[in-house]
């Protein structure tokens, strides 16, 4: 029996209470702006990207310099063992992470984009409940109450209510000696594996560019190698579910990413959406605008293609599709797209001019060479079912998949 489940037999054998955060803790979401006024006193500001990034919270992460009123200064202070959580995010997923203040931090105020959580009592540890906000049953709870339509979030009341399972102070201590080893263990394990992965990607990044740069090879635009599709018009309506819909957003390193934005369109409306043309395996994407360039590969039937997106499919079988694709991901053609695309902040390129752009066209055996060897680059690289980033995943998985067990417990009768 290990000393957790020893502690647990003998401290709260028939579970433990699920009691709501605001009667145990402090809630405070009134900080300080990002601003410089010359009539406050200078201090620095913890923000956001702070807390997301730490799970230890010490004076060296904090960076930015603001400035406030004395009234603010004292209302919005940072002690030890403050909890401060992300209360906001673009995807609800990222609500909630948090980080523990270490120690005292006297010249500094937390930003009003973060909540503070400041315990009432000694005997509940911070650090067991900032593991507790990234936890199934708390994630679940937020899931329910957040709102929102582009960014959401929870109310300060709605946090307030949220139930926190809080067995003996000895329980909780021994969780977080348990989950900081193995947090540490799996980012050193993650951090090897990022490392490697880098490594790859710069070592596909030069066989792509070398096996893809041509002599004595004929050039030709994509408007006389290609059947093409603009999916231009209006914004389709979105619903709930239906048929998937494949955003800019979605299109990345070759693949379609289908956990990154999910919108949908009615399967009536399909036709109507799709009346240029339907989407078919092996068809090669790039998007015009916001973010212009992109590239992927169409891998299954029956999706919906968005504004700023083109389609792109082979005329005959002179050309190899996924040879097209790593041709338009290449640094060439890539450097050409910029250097023809118009925009400030944000670039864009006319269709009529990105069909205009040429492409090198060796003989068909010699693009089936070479898209074999950048196919085994593609999947170690990029892959999420299988590769480096599958491993990086399962390990994130795996830590996820004890830490919830772990902050698991009976409710007591």
């Amino acid at each position: 029996m290990s000393r957790l489940e020893e502690l647990i037999q003998e401290l709260c054998p028939d579970g433990v209470d699920f009691v709501e955060l605001g009667s145990f803790a402090d809630l405070g979401n009134t900080g300080v702006d990002k601003k410089i006024n010359p009539n406050e006193q200078k201090v620095r500001l913890l923000n956001y990207m702070d807390v997301y990034n730490n799970r230890k919270i010490t004076a060296e992460v904090i960076n930015m310099e603001v400035t406030a009123s004395e009234k603010k200064i004292q209302n919005c202070d940072i002690k030890a063992g403050d909890i401060f959580i992300t209360p906001t995010s673009e995807t609800i997923e990222d609500i909630g992470h948090a980080g523990v203040v270490v120690s005292d931090i006297s010249d500094a105020v937390y930003s009003y984009h973060i909540m503070r959580i400041r315990l009432k009592y000694k005997e509940i540890n911070p650090y067991y409940i900032a593991y507790l906000f990234r936890s199934n049953s708390v994630q679940r709870q937020i899931l329910k109450k957040a709102t929102g339509l582009t960014r959401y979030g929870l109310s300060k009341g709605n946090f307030s209510k949220l139930a926190f399972p809080l067995p003996p102070l000895p329980v909780q201590e021994e969780i977080v000696r348990i989950l900081d080893s193995f947090t540490q263990l799996t980012a050193e394990l993650t951090a090897e594996l990022t490392a490697e992965l880098a490594a790859r990607e710069k070592q596909y990044e030069y066989y792509q560019n070398y096996l893809l740069k041509f002599e004595n090879v004929e050039y030709k635009m994509l408007k006389d190698l290609c059947e093409i599709v603009d999916y231009r018009g209006k914004t389709p309506k979105k619903v709930e579910s239906g048929i998937y819909l494949v955003t800019a957003k979605n299109i990345r390193k070759g693949y379609i990413d289908y956990e990154k934005s999910k919108e949908y369109i009615a399967e009536n409306d399909y036709d109507i959406v799709m009346r240029r043309g339907l989407p078919r395996i092996g068809d090669v994407l790039i998007t015009t605008e916001a973010p212009c360039g992109n590239v992927a590969q169409v891998d299954r039937e029956n999706i919906a293609l968005a504004q700023r997106v083109i389609k792109y499919s082979a005329k005959d079988s002179t050309l190899n599709n996924k040879f097209l694709k790593y041709i338009l991901l290449g640094r060439e053609f890539q450097d050409k797209l910029k250097a023809t695309a118009t925009g400030g902040t944000v670039k864009g390129i006319k269709g009529s001019k990105l069909h205009k752009l040429s492409i090198p066209v060796p003989p068909v055996e010699e693009q089936d060479r070479i898209v074999a060897i950048l196919d085994r680059f593609d999947t170690l690289c990029n892959d999420l079912t299988s590769g480096l980033p599958a491993e990086i995943e399962a390990r994130q998985k795996q830590y996820d998949y004890y830490r919830d067990k772990l902050l698991t417990f009976k409710e007591v009768e």
